[in-house]
């Protein structure tokens, strides 16, 4: 929320540029909502909307980003706890949502505003939103501040509300501002840091612990970036250095302590190498070159996840680096570009040109369709910058989340109203869906998709073959368009087995329906269910479900995964070989961040787990060597996939052969390769250790191989590319044939 994001014309030089966009999309995180500007110029926002936040003129949260109406083109956006700020072309401030204390600064002081309005009086480079108030770098190089000033935060001499812009007393020669929760701190170009307002914990970093009305100067030279928080600030000095001060009670200084620190203090091991620091509500995040930029979160971690290291639990006081953020060897490009924390939540740009968050999502503030807290980044979806935003590769069908939040599938069972045997060989959509309404989907034989209206999840939609109750509507009869699985709503995913699926809810658990021969609805029996049923006995919140086969498996908050169904291959990685009708924990795991199951329909699968490492371990079945570990003997319980220690993005299972993206951009599979699932262009044989797919630069967000013999995932243009088995068109490609390479997916 509150940044110390500054509009990259300015960062370098601290002199007036003509007002651009950037090439790369500009995001920033506030009280349970988060903006982006798009490189088209066009401002999204996405999470709580009670005072109107998201510029959509509703006062409805959104898990989705929602475009900000009646907007002239912008290159600067702010997130504050409850508004939001942009800077146009023009240089003109527009604000909206609330404006108790007059921090829209047009005047008045009205409750709130769910549309822009103009801020009167300034022309600026630069905004920044904070608690209750805004300020502003002007043209001529001074701050103006609007809004909330009950401890001096708009550094005018005084303590009145201000409903215009004030200026900020003695300022001259600012390069950017940052507006914390109750003070503010701003950059000359001199490198000189001056802040002001409530200070009880030496947020103002003068040593003392006394509040200022007016500017005063931080003990810091020749610093080049500043960021202002709840109740701290940070500043970045020449060659990288990071610095801290305030309060600390959390480690949100970063300085290996929970002490306040009222003059700047180093941050642990970022004495160099630091390109960007954001205060969020008690923790930090930054940018700092290692081999090359990577993220990194301390500070409060309050359950929610936000440090974005696959951890919810306890409390850092030195910097963790955040799940996958990182820049690739290669130098592709697809590192972390800019940073932004809020209110227990973050959101990440990254040089592919997409944004993810993590931590806090109870409000869609992570732009992914769901209200689940993310522990690690996970992509935000419905931005114009991707066109396909995830994908997932069934028995017979495959599927496809689009840029319109729509689903496309390909092969059989693809939900159009027409047959289900009939073979698309390229994407068609799938009718009767609500626009912009699919958040996530899962193929199998047809599928199944959580389905938005107005930005919040209205539950699950099912199509295809019903012969088991795996559709959930309490029939057994197929369908060729969706249909609603009954009883459930505020559905943050969905997962396709072979006969079975499941869902997790908000705040409801796992719940699952269709075939249950081997206990895979994990209710305590083997009975099948035609609607959904809860899953007993998992002590924890749910984070991730997977069903493939005849088992399922689930990773919890804290980093376990909890396995149900059939076991005779050791799938359940509990250390035996028997079946289970309700969760089991799988034994010897590292923590955790994602899972991935697959199998077939007579009772044997295979399992994979992604560590906060990035290393690979599975269990189960290995006749192909679909463990990864050298050998073709099954494991009932982990085993590491040899090469795969670290560097691993997603991970992917479809019983017989494994998947990975990798940060070097390239996918590597192992198991059987009889219909050419491993993609490495041989035909035929198997492979019992990772083999390099040919030809796909990856995005590395999405790889999907479910059940089937065939793989999909996103390349590096966010196009959709398959490979594997294809009698069915399972590839998309407008053919029938199987292919040893990735092709890619037509029609999408």
């Amino acid at each position: 929320m509150v940044l110390g994001l500054v509009a990259p014309a300015l960062m370098a030089t601290g002199t007036v540029t003509p007002a651009s966009a950037a090439p790369t999309p500009m995001v920033s995180s506030g009280g349970g909502h988060s903006c982006a500007v798009m490189p088209g110029q066009t401002v999204w926002c996405w999470g709580r909307n009670t005072t109107g936040q998201l510029g959509d003129g509703s006062n409805a949260d959104s898990l989705v980003p929602v475009l900000v109406r009646s907007l002239p083109p912008a290159v600067d956006v702010s997130a504050g706890h409850d508004d939001t700020c942009i800077v146009d072309t023009a240089y003109q401030v527009w604000c909206w949502g609330s404006n108790a204390f007059g921090q829209l600064g047009n005047g008045t002081t009205s409750v709130e505003n769910a549309f822009p309005v103009l801020v009167l009086g300034v022309q600026a480079t630069q905004v920044s939103v904070g608690d209750g108030h805004a300020c502003a770098v002007t043209l001529a190089g001074t701050v103006d501040c609007w809004g909330d000033d009950d401890y001096g935060e708009l550094g005018d001499g005084g303590s009145a509300n201000a409903s215009t812009p004030q200026p900020v007393t003695g300022l001259t020669g600012v390069t950017q501002v940052a507006a914390g929760y109750f003070h503010t701190c701003a950059l000359e170009n001199s490198g000189t840091v001056w802040c002001w307002g409530s200070n009880g914990s030496g947020a103002l970093g003068n040593g003392s612990k006394t509040g200022s009305d007016v500017p005063v100067p931080a003990s810091i030279e020749n610093a080049t970036y500043v960021a202002a928080g709840s109740d701290d600030s940070c500043a970045i000095v020449s060659g990288g250095d990071l610095l801290c001060w305030g309060a600390g009670s959390v480690g949100q200084l970063g300085t290996g302590d929970f002490a306040k620190h009222p003059l700047p203090t180093q941050v642990v091991a970022m004495t160099s190498g630091a390109e960007q620091v954001t205060l969020g509500e008690d923790f930090g995040c930054a940018i700092a070159t290692v081999t090359g930029p990577a993220a990194f979160c301390w500070g409060d971690s309050d359950g929610h996840g936000q440090l974005g290291n696959g951890s919810s639990g306890a409390d850092l006081p030195f910097p963790v680096q955040v799940f996958g953020l990182m820049t690739p060897p290669s130098g592709l490009g697809g590192g972390p570009v800019q940073i932004a924390a809020g209110a227990h939540h973050a959101c990440a740009v990254l040089g592919t040109g997409t944004v993810e968050c993590w931590g806090q999502g109870v409000y869609g503030n992570l732009g992914d369709g769901s209200t689940a807290d993310r522990a690690v980044p996970t992509l935000t979806i419905g931005l114009p910058s991707s066109a396909v935003y995830a994908l997932s590769a069934g028995i017979v069908t495959g599927c496809a989340v689009i840029t319109d939040l729509q689903a496309d599938c390909w092969g059989q069972d693809v939900g159009d109203g027409g047959a289900l045997s009939t073979i698309h060989t390229s994407a068609v959509p799938v009718t009767g869906l609500p626009a912009a309404g699919v958040s996530q989907v899962s193929a199998a034989f047809g599928g199944c998709a959580v389905v938005l209206l107005g930005g919040l999840s209205t539950g699950a939609r099912c199509w295809g073959d019903n012969s088991s109750g795996e559709l959930g509507n309490n029939t057994t009869t197929d369908s060729t368009a969706p249909v609603k699985v009954h009883g459930l709503s505020a559905v943050e995913s969905v997962t396709t087995g072979g006969r079975d699926a499941c869902a997790l809810v908000r705040n409801g658990g796992v719940w699952c329906w269709g075939g249950n021969g081997n206990g895979q609805l994990g209710d305590g029996t083997t009975t099948d269910r035609h609607t959904p049923v809860a899953v007993q006995g998992l002590p924890l919140k749910a984070a991730q479900v997977a069903a493939a086969g005849t088992h399922t498996c689930a990773l919890l908050i804290d980093g376990s995964v909890w396995c149900w169904g059939s076991g005779g291959k050791g799938q359940l990685g509990d250390g035996s070989t028997s079946d289970s009708s309700t969760p089991v924990q799988v034994t010897g795991l590292p923590a955790t961040v994602a899972i991935a199951v697959g199998g077939n329909l007579f009772g044997a699968g295979s399992s994979c787990a992604l560590t906060g490492a990035g290393a690979v371990f599975c269990w189960g079945w290995n006749d192909s060597g679909q463990l990864g570990n050298g050998t073709t003997t099954d494991s009932d319980v982990p085993v590491q996939v040899t090469g795969l220690t670290s560097g691993v993005l997603a991970i992917a299972d479809n019983g017989g052969s494994a998947c990975a993206t990798l940060i070097s951009a390239q996918v590597d599979c192992w198991g059987d390769n009889s219909v050419d699932e491993l993609g490495d262009g041989s035909s035929g044989g198997m492979s019992a250790a990772p083999v390099t797919v040919s030809g796909l630069t990856s995005l590395g967000t999405s790889i999907s191989s479910s059940n089937g013999a065939s793989a999909c995932a996103l390349n590096v243009a966010a196009q959709a590319e398959c490979w594997g088995w294809n009698t069915d068109g399972q590839l998309g490609d407008g053919s029938t044939s199987d292919s040893d390479v990735p092709v890619p997916v037509q029609g999408l």
